[in-house]
C-alpha cells in the first residue's frame, strides 16, 4: 500500500509540473498574441483559444498536487474555536466529504468524456479540438485530489 501512496504522490507532482507548464504555455501565447497583434498587425485567430484549454488544465493538474499537501483554501473558523477532541473527528468529516464531492464529479466529469468521445464532439470554437481531451484531465484531476482526500480523511491522527 506504500508503494502505491508513493507512486501517487509521484503522479500528483508530476501533474504539478505540468500545471506550470501549462502556465508558462499560456504566458508565452499572450505574449506572443501581443507581439503579432501589436507589433506587426497580425493578430492569430488561435492563441485565445489555446490559453483557455491552458487555464482549464493547469487548475485541474495542480488540484491533486494541492489536495496532496492540503494547500486547498480553508475556512477552519469553527475547527479553530473547537477543542481538539472536537476539532479532529469534525477535519475528518469534512475531509471525507471533501473526497466524496471529489469522486462524485469525477465520475460524472469521467461519464461526460466518455460520451463526447464516442460522439465525436469538438469544442465550439475557430480551431475545434476533440472536447473530451480536455474534459478527461478535469476527470483526471479530480479523481486524484478525491483520493488524496481519502488518504488523510483515513490517516491515524
Amino acid at each position: 500500500m506504500a508503494t502505491l501512496a508513493r507512486l501517487h504522490d509521484a503522479s500528483s507532482r508530476g501533474l504539478f509540473v505540468m500545471a506550470g507548464l501549462a502556465l508558462c504555455l499560456a504566458c508565452g501565447l499572450y505574449l506572443y498574441e501581443v507581439g503579432a497583434r501589436y507589433f506587426f498587425n497580425a493578430p492569430t485567430t488561435w492563441t485565445n483559444e489555446a490559453v483557455q484549454y491552458c487555464l482549464a488544465l493547469l487548475i485541474f493538474l495542480a488540484l491533486p498536487d494541492v489536495s496532496r499537501r492540503l494547500a486547498h483554501i480553508a475556512i477552519d473558523v469553527i475547527p479553530d474555536s473547537l477543542p481538539p477532541r472536537l476539532a479532529a473527528p469534525l477535519g475528518r468529516f469534512n475531509t471525507l466529504l471533501a473526497c466524496a464531492a471529489c469522486a462524485l464529479t469525477a465520475w460524472i466529469v469521467a461519464m461526460e468524456a466518455a460520451k463526447q468521445f464516442e460522439r465525436g464532439v469538438l469544442t465550439n470554437a475557430a480551431h475545434p479540438i476533440p472536447r473530451w481531451t480536455i474534459t478527461a484531465v478535469l476527470a483526471l484531476g479530480l479523481g486524484s485530489a478525491a483520493l488524496h482526500f481519502l488518504r488523510h480523511g483515513c490517516r491515524r491522527s
